[in-house]
């Protein structure tokens, strides 16, 4: 499958390798690889948001909006609910301190089943936590719900006028991310 940046198109496949790795049954290896394969997905999904924001130059207001200072980024679920609000909350929230009750929460829940999940897991490793409760079915559920949360992300650009190609394969970033190791 195609996507949109070389840095997506490498995140999804290493989320795959990491799946398939979990897969083969290696009982001392399942929960690293499961996590492996949730972590990249969660990457796989904000590389795609951070594109799509920047094509649809929505960077400089998403960052007014969430009162982000220079030199500073917004978190995955602070571009997410910004995101959502900006292009389908109805009624929005008109700052930052709004953006974040629990009825926005729970529209973000519904808009993108499996993100709360996917984004804890994600958090839990960056803070040193591992879910020992993580199986293979979550695994394989989450990777499918974490390409739907991107669909959805594309599909709502669409609808805002921003039509963006899936045209990178797998193949091409690698081809293009050993090219820039040479120019280096």
């Amino acid at each position: 499958m195609s996507e949109i940046s070389n840095n997506s198109a490498i995140l999804i496949a290493t989320s795959f390798q990491a799946l398939n790795r979990a897969k083969a049954g290696d009982k001392s290896t399942i929960l690293c690889n499961c996590t492996v394969t949730i972590l990249f997905a969660s990457f796989f999904i904000e590389e795609n948001l951070d594109v799509i924001i920047k094509r649809m130059n929505k960077d400089h207001e998403m960052k007014k909006f969430l009162m982000i200072k220079k030199h500073e980024h917004p978190g995955l679920l602070d571009k997410l609910a910004w995101y959502f609000n900006y292009y389908s909350a109805n009624p929005k929230a008109d700052r930052r301190e709004k953006l974040f009750t629990n009825r926005l929460e729970g529209r973000l829940n519904k808009r993108f089943p499996g993100f709360k999940r996917i984004y804890q897991i994600r958090n839990d490793v960056a803070h040193g936590k591992i879910n020992r409760h993580l199986n293979l079915k979550e695994t394989e559920e989450l990777r499918v719900k974490a390409k739907a949360v991107v669909d959805d992300l594309l599909d709502i650009a669409a609808i805002a006028g921003c039509k963006i190609q899936r045209n990178i394969t797998y193949e091409m970033a690698i081809a293009n991310s050993s090219q820039q190791l040479t120019d280096s």
